[in-house]
């Protein structure tokens, strides 16, 4: 996957987790039904495939992380770099 695309996926689970955290949905049951108007409603629908990115927010540990290296990265401890 290209750096633009990665970016675009860490950049998409990014805010759906903020948007988890404002709905009061936990990581861990993180569901389609909790983001998915959100989730069509944004540019990612047709580029980043929904189902990673409740995949990702699933695995999201407690405290302040941020998601970085696209479909195949991770979360990383401490806030997002602001660009």
């Amino acid at each position: 996957m290209s750096a633009s695309r990665d970016a675009l996926f860490d950049l998409a689970v990014n805010r759906a987790a903020e948007i988890a955290r404002r709905l009061g949905v936990t990581h861990r049951d993180a569901a389609a039904h909790d983001l998915e108007v959100w989730y069509l409603k944004t540019r990612f629908a047709y580029r980043v495939p929904f189902e990673q990115v409740l995949e990702a927010l699933r695995q999201r540990p407690a405290g302040i992380v941020h998601w970085v290296g696209g479909p195949g990265g991770g979360w990383r401890r401490g806030p997002a770099a602001q660009p």
